[in-house]
């Protein structure tokens, strides 16, 4: 299945976020990046990497704001890691949702972009 990777400025924001898609879309692994180390609001490019390097297959990557997308953009500049990490720019709880749900049904990474194009853009 394709993994998620939620970057967001609130660790409460995204924890919610996947404790929700857990009950949707069960099995589907989910990353987080968010939050500071101190438990303050921000993104953390450290945060970011470490989720990239927990990924186990093909991973979708979704950010809530402005900085989080620039952050996870250098991330990704970065990272040499053996899966394909695709940043998709949706909204945040209703991208998440919709790629949750279509992971845990199986599609690929690609079926999954065209999927959140359609319904987003």
């Amino acid at each position: 299945m394709v993994n998620l990777i939620l970057v967001s400025h609130s660790e409460k924001l995204a924890q919610g976020l996947k404790e929700l898609l857990g009950e949707m879309a069960p099995g589907v692994a989910i990353h987080l990046a968010a939050g500071l180390a101190d438990g303050s609001l921000g993104t953390d490019i450290s945060r970011i990497e470490a989720a990239f390097e927990a990924v186990t297959d093909d991973s979708l990557l979704i950010t809530d704001l402005g900085s989080a997308t620039m952050n996870a953009e250098l991330a990704l500049e970065l990272y040499s890691g053996n899966h394909t990490i695709t940043f998709c720019d949706v909204p945040f709880l209703e991208g998440a949702f919709v790629a949750a749900v279509q992971s845990r049904m199986g599609q690929n990474l690609d079926e999954i972009i065209l999927a959140l194009q359609s319904e987003f853009q």
